[in-house]
């Protein structure tokens, strides 16, 4: 969500996008001159270490937390010790930084314990959150909702889709009030902002029907999510492609199977599922008694263009979802009609 605080610009620099690695936040330190007002870095923590690497180069005055460990797709077995280091950013925070975090996840609310600066939270509840989000709607493959601070209150027409899509966008407006920037200002950039590519974009399919892209990564709470989204957009069918969720350690298979039952719960038109670890999405599906005629799996990304092709129609919705490595964003760009 970085582009919906640009209004603070000129003087502000900010790391690459969607890079969270060492050399990006040292380039970017790289890029500092005496004109520079103000830093964003995005901070990625995967490994123990990284975040006392950061934290010696940098002493931030804001933290902002937008998705755990878990959420990110590393709900591997050392996810304790992600969440310890990402703790760290919020202990090196002096009495008068500011951590701003996720009311709606309990994990910040441990987190939040350690801080001795300001702690401020975002989310859907009225009575704990500085900033919140009310009456969200998908409306015309966007998403709308309520932007609250204190009494004042406006309605935001993003063009993201997705519940996700509003906590980052609540993370970012929370960030733009710490700085005085009016309420108005931030519905204003919120509604500027494009989907970025791979990330729920939507676009036209074979014989009329519409993709949900989603295929730039792949973790339970993102496909969970994703899941979500689909089901708050009419269609004909409304169609699931899924590729293997990555990096998951001894949790894959309890994760995958938990997408199954989601799956099931939902009652999905049509399931193709990819190869790998995606095995137990299908297994749970038909121990839970899914209709087999309506489910494929282990099939190989031109497997799936090939049945996409076939089967997709006016008025279905189909979201293709997987992990970046598994390469489904190839399986768009062979069935995507361009504008």
């Amino acid at each position: 969500m970085r582009k919906s605080i640009y209004i603070i610009k000129p003087k502000t620099i900010t790391t690459k996008p969607h890079l969270n690695s060492v050399s990006n936040i040292s380039q970017t330190l790289l890029r500092i001159n005496p004109g520079t007002q103000k830093v964003i870095l995005e901070m990625g923590v995967g490994n123990k270490g990284e975040m006392d690497f950061y934290l010696s180069q940098v002493k931030p005055k804001i933290a902002i937390f937008t998705k755990a460990a878990y959420m990110q797709g590393n709900a591997t077995d050392n996810m304790e010790e992600i969440l310890t280091e990402q703790g760290k950013l919020i202990e090196s925070l002096g009495e008068r930084g500011v951590a701003i975090l996720n009311w709606d996840d309990h994990s910040f609310k441990k987190m939040a314990q350690q801080c001795r600066g300001n702690i401020l939270f975002y989310g859907r509840d009225p009575e704990n959150c500085t900033v919140w989000a009310g009456n969200i709607n998908t409306e015309n493959f966007g998403t709308s909702f309520e932007l609250n601070s204190g009494v004042e209150r406006v309605k935001v027409n993003f063009k993201l889709l997705g519940i996700n899509k509003v906590y980052s966008a609540l993370a970012a407006a929370l960030l733009g009030v710490v700085l005085d920037i009016s309420l108005t200002k931030i519905k204003l950039a919120l509604e500027t902002l494009e989907p970025q590519e791979h990330c729920m974009q939507v676009l036209w399919g074979p014989n009329g029907s519409v993709l949900l892209d989603d295929t730039y990564s792949g973790s339970p709470m993102s496909v969970d999510s994703a899941i979500d989204s689909l089901l708050q957009i009419s269609a004909r069918r409304r169609i699931v492609v899924l590729g293997e969720m990555r990096d998951l350690g001894s949790y894959s298979e309890t994760m995958h199977r938990e997408v199954g039952r989601k799956i099931y719960k939902e009652k999905l038109d049509l399931v193709f599922l990819g190869q790998g670890d995606a095995h137990f999405i299908d297994d749970e599906l038909k121990s839970l008694g899914f209709w087999e005629e309506r489910l494929e799996s282990n099939l190989q990304n031109s497997q799936l263009v090939s049945r996409l092709l076939k089967t997709l129609g006016k008025g279905d919705v189909c979201l293709i979802k997987g992990s970046k490595a598994v390469r489904l964003d190839e399986v768009v760009k062979r069935i995507a009609k361009k504008a």
